[in-house]
């Protein structure tokens, strides 16, 4: 098995960085979770930290992001409601 290099990597976290930059910019405001005052997630080794609760300006591709990652969010919740509400079920 081939390992990736460090310098392979910067150079995706560069170029991933180049291509977000060059994106159109759209203006969102991320509800905190369970009071969580920042938001991380990451493409291709460009990491973000943002605000909640603050309408901030952000590229088109990771508003999408954050969006797909809440409504997974939302919907892991809602599957596992029903095994909480009765205190679990045996799965074995």
């Amino acid at each position: 098995m081939q390992y990736i290099t460090e310098a392979q990597i910067d150079g995706i976290a560069s170029s991933t960085g180049k291509e977000l930059a060059a994106e159109p910019r759209v203006t969102i405001t991320i509800q905190p979770e369970d009071a969580e005052a920042y938001w991380e997630g990451g493409v291709n080794g460009h990491f973000f930290r943002i605000r909640t609760n603050e309408p901030v300006a952000v590229p088109k591709s990771l508003a999408v992001l954050i969006a797909q990652s809440a409504q997974v969010r939302y919907e892991s919740e809602a599957r596992v409601r029903a095994y909480r509400k009765n205190g679990g079920k045996k799965v074995s």
